[in-house]
């Protein structure tokens, strides 16, 4: 198994095992080797293939290639440890929560050494600093899913851990954000969206591009939208009071668009949701 298999495969059972509270120890364990693995996974990738792995070797020589040019490799079989990844990270710019690491590994080395003070509650507080350590690297260094690399079952727990939801919501904010929208009423239409089958509002575009050439999946449940679902559900969510409260002067506040005969004409805006058309 590669590095990044290991990685994935002991947070999958350190997150498994953080569902039962007799088993937080070993879900300290197991999380912390997890992360420990993905950041040698980074110094891996970053390497090169020609040295070895010098970037995760704790000894490193120089040596000469066949034109002449000196480049390190890694020699034996002993990797970094925790100061030697924080070391060349700094020197990388790579960012990591070196403080919320710091409160893990401080309880996972008195866990090792079969006392610890921190209750159920406190062990819980320090994996979660632990799960935004996992579901921001994997997202910001390693340029992965985390859904689709942990799995629905283990993405699901590291979903709904303290604050690592706060940092979806964020990340999915500005996603939405990021897209190309006719007017701020539409924006402000997918912002408020959240998906039919689960209630989630991680419904999240699955490229960035313009808004109406996106499609949209729910982080949750992996529901399914298109630009006009999520316009056509959300323009009558926007104007329910005004249907509730109708009169015969005002009439309803949209319209098929007579343009494209596809969108919604928003009246009070002068937009259609689907092509954009004003009057």
């Amino acid at each position: 198994m590669s590095l990044l298999d290991n990685a994935i495969r002991s947070i999958q059972i350190g997150l498994n095992d953080y569902r039962h509270d007799e088993r937080l120890v070993s879900s300290v364990r197991n999380i912390y080797a997890g992360i420990l693995l993905l950041f040698k996974y980074k110094l891996f990738l970053l390497s090169g293939k020609e040295t070895n792995a010098a970037l995760i070797k704790q000894n490193v020589v120089p040596t000469i290639d066949p034109q002449g040019a000196v480049i390190w490799k890694g020699v034996g079989s002993k990797t970094i440890d925790v100061a030697g990844i924080r070391i060349r990270f700094k020197s990388l710019g790579i960012h990591v929560d070196w403080n919320a690491f710091d409160r893990i590994s401080k309880h996972r080395n008195e866990i090792e050494h079969f006392f610890s003070p921190l209750s159920e509650e406190e062990t819980s507080e320090l994996l979660a600093d632990c799960f935004i350590i996992i579901s921001r690297f994997l997202s910001n260094d390693l340029k992965l899913n985390a859904r689709e690399v942990l799995g629905d079952n283990a993405w699901q727990i590291l979903l709904h851990a303290y604050e690592v939801y706060d940092y979806e919501i964020e990340k999915n904010f500005q996603a939405i954000d990021s897209l190309t929208f006719h007017h701020d009423v539409i924006r402000g239409i997918f912002l408020e969206f959240c998906c039919i089958n689960c209630s989630s509002p991680l419904v999240q575009p699955t490229r960035l591009c313009a808004a109406e050439d996106a499609t949209f999946c729910c982080a949750e449940c992996d529901s399914k939208y298109s630009y006009d679902d999520i316009c056509n559900m959300g323009v009558c969510d926007l104007y329910i009071s005004s249907f509730r409260a109708n009169s015969e002067e005002n009439g309803c506040p949209f319209y098929n668009c007579e343009i494209c005969r596809q969108g919604l004409y928003l009246k009070e805006y002068r937009v259609c949701t689907s092509c954009g058309c004003v009057d």
